[in-house]
């Protein structure tokens, strides 16, 4: 394939980073409208659902209220939505992520720093040795075919590491 491919392990990243500016944006205006001076405070209410669908068909008034996000809201969809706590699995997992960043010492972390540094040093340096080998290339009129096998050998690089210098230090 002659082009770059923009699916890696099964995901294709230009709508996962549409998907995620969407968000972004949705988040920030929230964010605006929630810090407005006319903002109720929020966190006095409560939300108490006075009805609840009996069918699983979507509710076209609740559809057009959210925007499309709810169609319907039936008693067992009802606990998702209401919901203050973390799931149990979720809140497992945040533990132990947490448990895991707690456990970095300072020595850890500058180790991760300077490795990290390394590796992007590495990755500027093969850049660089591309960019100017491609200039000899299209200087000296060399065969696309080499052109090709530079080519796939940087993207190897930059998607996989394959070819970079590691440190010699194991990380903690």
């Amino acid at each position: 394939s002659s082009g770059i491919n923009a699916e890696y392990g099964g995901v294709y990243w230009p709508d996962v980073n549409e998907n995620f500016s969407t968000l972004a944006g949705q988040l920030n205006f929230l964010q605006k409208a929630l810090t407005k001076e006319d903002t109720p405070q929020l966190q006095n209410l409560v939300l108490l659902p006075l009805m609840t669908s009996t069918g699983t068909g979507p509710d076209t008034t609740l559809e057009q209220l959210t925007e499309g996000r709810i169609p319907y809201l039936a008693q067992d969809s009802l606990p998702n939505y209401l919901r203050t706590k973390l799931d149990l699995e979720i809140e497992k997992k945040e533990h132990h992520v947490s448990s895991e960043v707690n456990r970095i010492t300072e020595q850890n972390l500058q180790q991760q720093i300077c490795d990290l540094n390394n590796l992007s040093d590495s990755i500027s340096d093969i850049i660089q040795t591309s960019r100017e080998s491609w200039d000899e290339y299209s200087n000296h009129g060399r065969s696309s075919e080499n052109d090709n096998k530079e080519l796939v050998k940087l993207m190897s690089a930059l998607e996989t590491g394959k070819g970079l210098r590691s440190s010699n230090r194991k990380r903690g």
